[in-house]
């Protein structure tokens, strides 16, 4: 198969979109439909500061990638979530990003926060741990960008993110997650960053494809609690 803007052999295939792309020209799309999402929504502007939530999955570099080559003013955020190895082999990758990148990073561990981990929370309250994860993670996340004066709070939400949440709320009559579901979040209160998803329109193959190609070094392994996560139901 060829790409579709050369004669060269395709890396990527995107039947959905009838194309094909060999490995720059996917890469000059993939930061192409990026910066198009960003400007068509107005999700922000290179006056703007935008903190970047980084797991250390391939989503979540792979948006700090973009931005960063598109000229924007970002900074990492991440959370360790004290999950083990896991949480540790996240951090370290999301570290190493950045120092070979020479970003900016803030770090936060959950258990200097709250006093415990992301595990310990969920025995005390005997629920499921993501329950306690996300609500910990949104906390952190609009504390540090009220903190530190950010405007913008980036994620890394793909397109098969959003249509799982959906499909989640909607199976489930959570009515109100519904209405959270926009790629553009205004901030609601002066405590809330405004939430942009700049990835909204891409699939996670598509996602994956970028940071193969960039060399990005990220998790590959998913949360050991996502087996019980509601939103992949």
């Amino acid at each position: 198969m060829r790409c579709v803007k050369c004669p060269e052999t395709a890396a990527v295939d995107l039947p959905a979109h009838n194309a094909a792309y060999c490995g720059p020209h996917y890469l000059e799309y993939f930061e192409g439909q990026t910066s198009h999402n960003i400007r068509s929504l107005r999700m922000f502007t290179p006056e703007d500061r935008i903190l970047v939530a980084v797991s250390g999955g391939k989503d979540s570099l792979a948006l700090w990638e973009v931005l960063l080559r598109l000229g924007y003013r970002t900074t990492g955020f991440h959370i360790h979530l004290g999950i083990g190895a896991y949480s540790d082999l996240s951090r370290e990758k999301t570290e190493a990003y950045a120092r070979v990148r020479n970003a900016e990073l803030v770090v936060v561990e959950v258990e200097e926060a709250f006093g415990a981990t992301v595990p310990e929370v969920a025995k005390a309250l005997k629920r499921v741990p993501c329950s306690g994860c996300g609500l910990a993670k949104r906390y952190l996340m609009n504390r540090t960008a009220r903190e530190q004066g950010f405007t913008v709070l980036a994620t890394g939400h793909n397109l098969d993110d959003e249509a799982a949440t959906l499909l989640g709320g909607v199976l489930h009559w959570q009515m109100d997650s519904l209405g959270r579901q926009a790629p553009v979040l205004e901030s609601t209160h002066p405590r809330l960053a405004r939430k942009v998803k700049p990835f909204y329109t891409f699939s996670e193959k598509e996602t994956a494809s970028y940071a193969v190609l960039r060399g990005i070094d990220y998790v590959v392994d998913e949360c050991p609690h996502a087996v019980v996560a509601l939103s992949l139901l």
